[in-house]
């Protein structure tokens, strides 16, 4: 490791230091309830100029309820999409609020649709964006949230990644073969410094297990430019895993990042996957026994057939804990994949908490009831990261050490 480090982290990976803010007394746990994210919209936002933002939005019609109406032949179903925009330093004051209605005439057909709204953000400030989703046929509605991050012109949402046919990636991963473009508002941009990384994090340790004090440094493993015109780049294809931090100034550490995980990410499909994420349910011996067995598939098998007792609990098992690992990748993937996070290893081994209560920079998330001698709480703050603003450090405990052994366990009767 070179001794010019760039960043100390602690725990998985602290780039900054944490900030914490005051929590809600609202439950948030329906925000990673898969039972409820089929309805809650994909969003992104991208920085028009200076005083607007523009943010795209996108809701499956596979999820929305078509109904007909007395002598109509064709069932509809119609949507509602409102934003509301708030300075994260004054919650109560409303800035600038829009809203566009969608409706879908054909429910033969699963598809996206999509829609886009300007709102009125000023550079140089934080936002808050909460976006409400109503089906209107079925007269339900949900809230999500998107942080609007306003402060320069080199941040992330000053850029989107593309496809061919100019739609958004929602997500911040692709895989080897999809082809994507960076693009931009700024038009007298001319190229893009792209900062790699080859990086192998380690995964979460236990909640009451402080992790061994780590060394990130910033200097990227390569750098190369991609030329822009007139705001976009050409179609790039990145087959090599890891990240790739797209920059307008390679001095600062501003800019947008494209991941490239596992091809099949955010499933897990791989003997590999399944195999790495064991790691939270077994002894050290047992998972280094794991990693020598010639046929891994079957000593993944025969782990969870023991476990279980029988065959038919063990595929209820396996069925149970490798969702939960894909749920991770989705909820909590930041730098590194959901699952290794330290969101990702409480979520996968407790499941999703009764409550959870959420400040500008910290999560709590309570299992039980509040207030009860029973219930056990966590709590996350959120790390300022580059590449990231989904990053979030577990504050850990010895006082976690029973109650995590007994979970485990309740996994392994």
């Amino acid at each position: 490791m070179k001794k010019n480090i760039g960043f100390i982290i602690v725990s998985v990976l602290l780039i900054f230091s944490c900030r914490t803010g005051n929590l809600s007394t609202r439950n948030y746990s329906y925000l990673y309830d898969k039972e409820i994210l089929p309805y809650i919209p994909d969003c992104l936002a991208l920085h028009k100029n200076d005083s607007v933002t523009t943010v795209f939005l996108k809701i499956n019609s596979g999820n929305l309820l078509y109904t007909k109406e007395i002598n109509e032949e064709i069932f509809s179903a119609s949507c509602s999409f409102k934003a509301e925009l708030y300075n994260y330093n004054d919650l109560n004051t409303l800035i600038d609020s829009s809203s566009f209605t969608i409706k879908d005439n054909d429910n033969s057909r699963k598809t996206d649709l999509t829609g886009c709204i300007d709102i009125k953000a000023k550079i140089h400030g934080t936002y808050l964006l909460k976006i409400t989703f109503t089906d209107l046929n079925k007269h339900s509605s949900v809230e999500s949230f998107l942080n609007i991050y306003k402060e320069n012109r080199f941040s992330g949402q000053n850029f989107m990644m593309t496809n061919a046919d100019s739609q958004p990636f929602y997500k911040p991963w692709i895989s080897s073969d999809e082809e994507f473009r960076i693009v931009s508002e700024n038009k007298k941009i001319e190229k893009l410094f792209v900062r790699y990384y080859h990086l192998n994090f380690p995964i979460a340790t236990p909640p009451f297990s402080e992790p061994d004090e780590q060394y990130f440094n910033f200097n990227a493993d390569s750098v190369f430019t991609v030329k822009v015109d007139n705001g976009k780049t050409a179609l790039l294809k990145f087959p090599q895993k890891g990240i790739y931090h797209f920059q307008t100034d390679s001095s600062k550490k501003d800019g947008f990042t494209v991941f490239r995980f596992d091809d099949d990410f955010p499933k897990v499909v791989s003997v590999t996957q399944m195999l790495q994420s064991l790691r939270y349910l077994t002894t050290r011996h047992e998972f280094e026994d794991l990693l020598t067995q010639k046929n891994k598939k079957d000593a993944i098998d025969n782990f969870w057939i023991e476990t279980a007792g029988n065959t038919d609990r063990a595929k209820n098992l396996i069925k149970m804990y490798y969702n939960r690992v894909q749920d991770a990748n989705l909820f909590f993937t930041s730098y590194l994949e959901g699952w290794k996070t330290d969101r990702g290893i409480i979520y996968i081994v407790y499941g999703t908490p009764n409550l959870i209560y959420r400040g500008k920079n910290v999560e709590s998330w309570v299992y039980g009831e509040v207030k009860s001698m029973l219930s056990i709480t966590f709590t996350f703050s959120k790390v300022e990261n580059p590449f990231s603003d989904n990053d979030y450090i577990l504050a850990r405990s010895p006082l976690y050490k029973d109650g995590w052994y007994i979970e485990v366990q309740n996994w392994r009767r």
